[in-house]
């Protein structure tokens, strides 16, 4: 069952990311996408963060699937890559700050 529910947290969250990046990814040359993804499931796993129920659907399933490191590396790799430095730096502290900051919101709103 815990398998069951994971999975259906899990295909949702991919399907959200693929959909948020890929929006932003035809209007924006900066990931804002990734970067949405990443400070929204931050802020989620700061809100789920205190939940003592069963989190495979929402924690692991549903914000892991969100999130992606992979895709934030190949973004930071590729501004890199262009010697896009100004991008690079902006990309590497807003997902860091704006995800930490997101995460103590969430578990500040949950209390």
């Amino acid at each position: 069952m815990r398998l069951g529910i994971f999975l259906i947290g899990a295909t949702l969250g991919a399907v959200s990311r693929y959909l948020i990046v890929t929006f932003f990814r035809a209007s924006y040359r900066f990931p804002v996408g990734v970067l949405i993804v990443n400070v929204l499931g931050s802020f989620l796993l700061g809100v789920m963060a205190a939940e003592k129920n069963d989190l495979a659907f929402g924690l692991v399933g549903f914000c892991g699937a969100l999130t992606t490191w992979s895709g934030f590396s190949l973004d930071l790799r590729n501004q890199i890559g262009a010697r896009d430095y100004r991008n690079f730096l902006l990309n590497l502290f807003l997902n860091y700050g704006l995800g930490v900051a997101a995460a103590m919101i969430g578990i500040w709103v949950r209390g």
